[in-house]
């Protein structure tokens, strides 16, 4: 697009005004000569014209001059092969309202940037998941599908197996199990968690009711380990019962990952603390605990320090995702440790967060 055009078109009202004002003192002019005709001369009249028009004419070209580096970068910055960028080669702003407009593109193309590199990682987290919850699936598989086949030979073979070898074997294969049934609700509610809004009903939840549901589920595992939980208190707060069952399940199925590490009986200790509008559920087990260092990280993504190496079982996403589950609900979800004597995980329940909804 021609930028003398661009300039013409944006200034047309103006330009049409000034020449409106030129006409009117011809108009002037002409009034005056009519009424007293001796005292106004023609000639006084056309040199006004003249100089008028060629003030007008100056005015816009010194000012099409000014304008002329913006239009240009204008131009240049619409043509651009990179849009995102364009902003940045936009100059020779000549008026305030100009500036503001730059500053205005920028920031929104700042703000865009950010959500792009937002949603980008999101992305990248939930592929990098996915791939690694896939390998992490193979493995109870392969579990399952060797101590199958095992038996299947054994009966082949006419050898029949014992009962303490039939329990032995059911106890593997519900161990198994549990891990890939963890292993989907995992990605299930990862999927969930992007659009939780859509997925979200608020109401009084009895929580040491949740808690014990989850404490019988893993009952088996807990007596195999020689886990022995110990929950005390009641309490009831507004929340979403699927949600907090979600985040009692990971933080309940990690201590006895990190707690059957250890030798021996150990408690899992499950308190529900209420003060006023505030209620704080604790969970404190007497496993092999988390390294200092591996501390500020444990609700990182991915992150799954030196005891997810040592189990092999870790996909350092389910202490991540019931953190942001605790963000989302208006909860709050804090983590301490001393290595060798067991890890204790808070969540705190206030009676204004949920509300943020």
């Amino acid at each position: 697009m021609n930028k003398l055009r661009i300039y013409i078109q944006d200034r047309l009202f103006g330009i049409l005004g000034q020449v409106a004002l030129v006409l009117m003192g011809v108009a002037l002019f002409l009034l005056e000569r009519y009424r007293h005709a001796a005292l106004i001369d023609l000639s006084s009249m056309y040199y006004y014209v003249v100089l008028a028009c060629v003030a007008i004419i100056v005015w816009h070209t010194i000012n099409y001059m000014r304008m002329r580096p913006y239009y240009e970068s204008l131009l240049e910055a619409l043509h651009s092969k990179e849009p995102l960028e364009a902003i940045y080669i936009l100059h020779g702003e000549v008026n305030q309202e100009q500036e503001l407009m730059k500053r205005l593109l920028i920031n929104q193309q700042r703000m865009y940037k950010t959500k792009l590199d937002a949603i980008e990682r999101k992305r990248e987290i939930q592929h990098h998941f996915t791939l690694q919850w896939v390998h992490q699936m193979k493995t109870p598989l392969s579990v399952l599908d060797m101590q199958l086949q095992q038996a299947e030979e054994r009966i082949k073979k006419g050898n029949e197996l014992s009962v303490n070898e039939q329990s032995q074997l059911n106890r593997s294969m519900n161990e198994e199990t549990e891990k890939l049934n963890n292993g989907l609700d995992l990605m299930l509610s990862s999927a969930r968690l992007e659009k939780l809004e859509l997925d979200l009903y608020v109401k009084p939840v009895e929580l040491h009711t949740v808690i014990r549901e989850y404490i019988n589920r893993y009952k088996k595992l807990l007596i195999q380990y020689s886990i022995f939980p110990k929950l005390s208190g009641e309490a009831t707060a507004a929340t979403d019962q699927k949600w907090f069952g979600f985040i009692m399940n990971q933080l309940i199925t990690n201590a006895i990952k990190y707690s059957k590490l250890k030798p021996g009986s150990k408690n899992l200790y499950i308190t529900i603390d209420q003060q006023a509008d505030t209620t704080i559920v604790t969970i404190k087990d007497e496993g092999i605990g988390i390294a200092a260092t591996d501390l500020k990280r444990v609700f990182d993504p991915f992150f799954t320090g030196k005891n997810g190496r040592m189990t092999g079982e870790s996909t350092g996403m389910g202490l991540y995702l019931a953190k942001e589950v605790c963000q989302r609900l208006g909860h709050t979800l804090t983590a301490s440790s001393t290595q060798g004597e067991g890890a204790e995980f808070v969540v705190t329940i206030k009676a204004s967060g949920i509300h943020r909804f």
